[in-house]
Parts: C-alpha cells; sequence; structure tokens
C-alpha cells in the first residue's frame, strides 16, 4: 500500500476515518470548495504522481453534489498524474434508475458509469447494489460487496434465542436472492410479499407467500427510503400472526417522515449499516441499531491497493 494514498469527499467523513484508521493510512489533504452559486471546485495538495488514489465518498443525502465532488476529484487526481484510481463508493446513487421503464425514459445507472470512467475512474468498490446487472454497465471492474454478514452477525449477537423461530421475509418479489442470502446465513426459512407501487412515496402490499404464524421475523432489503415498504410489510406480518418484526436494511437513506414512520410502525427494531450518514434524529431513534461495515471496504480496498 506504499504506493497508495486515500482522498476523502465531504458525503460521509466519519465512513472514511474508519477506513483510514483499519489500513493505517492518513487521508490525503485536499481542498473541496463550493461557491455561491453552487459550482464545486477541488485541490489535491502536493505530489500524487505514479500514485494510486482512492476516493471514499458516498452518494446519499445530496447525490448531485457528491457525484460532481467524485468526478472533480478523479479528475483532479488523473491530471495530476495518479497512476489509477479507486472509487470507493459505499452507497452508489441512481442505481435504482436501471432500467428504463418507459419510452423515452433516461438510464441514469448506466449514464452515470460511463461518467466515472470517464473522469478516470479504473475500479469501484460498492455495497449491494440494487440490481445485480449493474456492474455490466462499466468499463472497469466492479467489487460488489455485501453487508448481509455483517448485519447477521449484530442480529444474532441480540437476538440468539430467536433463530430457531426465526423466518426471513422479503417486503417484495425483487429481494428473493437477498432473501434467500440472509436464510442461508441464519439457517432460516423465507417469505415473500407482493407488493404494487403507486409512485416514489406510496406502496400498497398485497399477499404474503410463506407462512410466519407464530414465528418471529426479519424483514431484509438493500434500502429504506421513505419506510413505506418496510411500514407495510411489518403491518402486514403481524396480521398474518407473526410474534415480532425485525428488520436489515444496508442503506439507510430515512427521508421525509421515514424514522417517524419506522418509530410508530410495527417493527421491533432494525438493523442498518453505516453507508450512509445519520444524523441525531437517526441515533436518537429507539429502534434503530448502526451496524458498521467500514472493516469490510478496508479488507476489499487491501486486496486491490498497492
Amino acid at each position: 500500500m506504499d504506493n497508495s494514498i486515500l482522498v476523502a469527499g465531504t458525503s460521509h467523513t466519519v465512513f472514511a476515518k474508519e477506513i483510514s484508521a483499519h489500513l493505517g493510512k492518513p487521508l490525503h489533504p485536499v481542498k473541496i470548495l463550493y461557491f455561491p452559486d453552487g459550482e464545486c471546485r477541488v485541490h489535491l495538495r502536493g505530489d500524487i504522481r505514479g500514485k494510486q488514489v482512492v476516493i471514499l465518498q458516498t452518494l446519499a443525502r445530496r447525490p448531485n453534489d457528491f457525484l460532481i465532488e467524485t468526478m472533480l476529484i478523479a479528475d483532479a487526481a488523473r491530471r495530476s498524474g495518479a497512476q489509477s484510481i479507486i472509487f470507493a463508493c459505499p452507497y452508489l446513487a441512481y442505481s435504482r434508475q436501471n432500467l428504463p421503464e418507459e419510452d423515452g425514459a433516461s438510464l441514469a445507472a448506466r449514464l452515470f458509469a460511463h461518467f466515472l470512467h470517464e473522469a478516470g475512474i479504473s475500479q469501484l468498490v460498492t455495497m449491494d447494489l440494487h440490481a445485480e446487472h449493474i456492474p455490466s454497465f462499466y468499463d472497469f471492474p466492479v467489487h460488489h460487496l455485501s453487508a448481509a454478514s455483517s448485519l447477521v452477525r449484530a442480529f444474532r449477537d441480540q437476538h440468539e434465542d430467536i433463530i430457531q423461530k426465526l423466518v426471513v421475509v422479503g417486503p417484495d418479489l425483487g429481494s428473493a436472492k437477498l432473501v434467500g442470502h440472509y436464510a442461508e446465513e441464519l439457517q432460516s426459512d423465507f417469505a415473500l410479499i407482493q407488493k404494487k407501487r403507486y409512485d416514489a412515496r406510496h406502496v400498497e402490499v398485497h399477499s404474503l407467500v410463506g407462512d410466519v404464524k407464530n414465528k418471529y421475523v426479519l424483514l431484509a432489503d438493500d434500502m429504506c427510503t421513505t419506510a413505506s415498504t418496510l411500514e407495510s410489510a411489518a403491518k402486514l406480518c403481524r396480521e398474518k400472526g407473526a410474534k415480532k418484526v425485525f428488520a436489515c436494511v444496508t442503506h439507510g437513506l430515512f427521508v421525509e417522515d421515514a424514522l417517524k414512520r419506522i418509530q410508530a410502525s410495527e417493527l421491533a427494531e432494525l438493523f442498518v449499516t453505516n453507508t450512509i450518514a445519520q444524523d441525531e434524529r437517526a441515533h436518537a431513534c429507539e429502534k434503530i441499531c448502526v451496524v458498521s461495515v467500514s472493516a469490510v471496504f478496508a479488507a476489499a480496498l487491501l486486496r486491490h491497493m498497492r
């Protein structure tokens, strides 16, 4: 790793510092300036010629700003003579826009893959993408990590006594593979919920494929945005006879009234990783347990850093 340097964007400085501590490498000095009109300028300090640059940035909360920041950091590194550039991105924004849902719709996941390549990035390390085919959009290696083992470990540590009576439930049919992964880790049965999404904020659950009566339920999903899906899924499971409902989610966006929904919902506890920086409201929510995956990222970076 002597030839590598770590550069952090402004989106999740706590996560970047954790990676720095795990790898035993300091964060390289960088100046990121926002002008009054919203434009961003990046200046990398010091000599990085011939170095491998690792950009640490998660694309949440202000995805457009942080995407531009990332591309400008990559451009500055490339213009300064960096040998190669790795983008370590815990949460990759726009991954839900991976299929053209109707004629004339944009395909953001593919477009931004092209942008990152043109900016000079040569590898991507990310976690739990919304769709498995997204790496095919990239013209460079994508190292796709899973949070399941970390979340399962945290859940098992606190609820070992109910594992034998646990059913893993997917909040929609598209989560079947992810749910299967959790069920395999926990050696439990699994079930799926059929739902219909009317728009970005409104979801209606229709039926549960599987049996949760007198069982403990663990809902597993890749992200939580407004919490409407988890709220509806937890309610349905309780109506079908579940004793308690828990959830494991990789990316906690928690926008609008999500935290209020979670607190008022049938969920007993929600385990979420630190791929996205959480504010005081999330940390104050009694039902949320944040699980760090910085060690998982550090281990992955070790395999690819020189």
